[in-house]
């Protein structure tokens, strides 16, 4: 695997754990079960942020 090709996965894999982090923490200061999101943020990144965005 080629350097960029591998600097762009670590990039998105940090991304996806730092969405998670803030969904997880916002969740958590609403009240809401933050597992759902958590899993859905991992796997999709943006995805989930805006799927959390539109249910809070």
């Amino acid at each position: 695997m080629t350097d960029r090709k591998t600097a762009f996965l670590v990039l998105t894999a940090v991304a996806h754990v730092v969405l998670t982090l803030w969904v997880r923490r916002d969740a958590r200061e609403r009240d809401v079960d933050p597992s759902p999101w958590d899993a859905l943020t991992l796997l999709t990144g943006v995805g989930g942020v805006l799927g959390y965005r539109r249910r809070r």
